[in-house]
């Protein structure tokens, strides 16, 4: 399976923005694929392999920077890179579009990211959706993560208020998908 670019470049700025003069170090303590990929110019439109591209260094960063807290650091990640992808132009369009939309919308993008996966939002009421991963090739925990930090970032920025996301199926732990359901105010 592999990942966008765009993905992979975003956890370099991630770590360039909140721990200055860093990014170095972490990244020659990579796994060599991994090392090669941020250590080259990395190409916003070029496929990279999922685990070295993304997995291995989501998990990376929670290890050298959050003491082995990956969850936390995935998720803020996801954050970041919700807030990195829905800058100018975008943020007016998802601060007048319904939460329903953005994230369906969303799924259609991450979709685009992930080569072979299939994501879609499968039910909505007032203030609440459900979302699935029914297709992943590759999937981990980190990941699943790291896409739920990106629906909060990207509810919040649309104007919702107390968002909460909530992983209650994972294909990474042998559910028939990965299911987040989502709460806002």
């Amino acid at each position: 399976m592999e990942i966008k670019g765009v993905s992979v470049k975003s956890v370099k700025e991630f770590i360039e923005k909140n721990f200055p003069g860093r990014f170095n170090d972490w990244a020659k303590t990579l796994p060599e694929p991994s090392k090669k990929i941020f250590t080259d110019f990395i190409k916003v439109n070029e496929w990279y392999p999922l685990s070295a591209g993304l997995t291995k260094p989501l998990r990376h960063v929670g290890d050298v920077f959050f003491n082995g807290d990956w969850k936390n650091a995935v998720w803020k990640m996801g954050r970041f890179s919700a807030d990195e992808a829905l800058s100018g132009i975008y943020r007016i369009y998802v601060k007048f579009g319904s939460p329903r939309h953005i994230i369906d919308r969303a799924g259609r993008v991450m979709a685009a990211y992930f080569s072979n996966a299939e994501i879609k939002v499968t039910s909505e009421m007032k203030n609440q959706l459900a979302m699935q991963i029914l297709r992943f090739d590759e999937p981990d925990e980190a990941i699943e993560y790291n896409i739920a930090g990106w629906i909060e970032g990207a509810l919040e920025i649309s104007g919702c208020k107390n968002t909460q996301v909530n992983i209650r199926k994972s294909l990474a732990r042998k559910d028939a998908m990965t299911e987040y359901y989502v709460t806002w105010e």
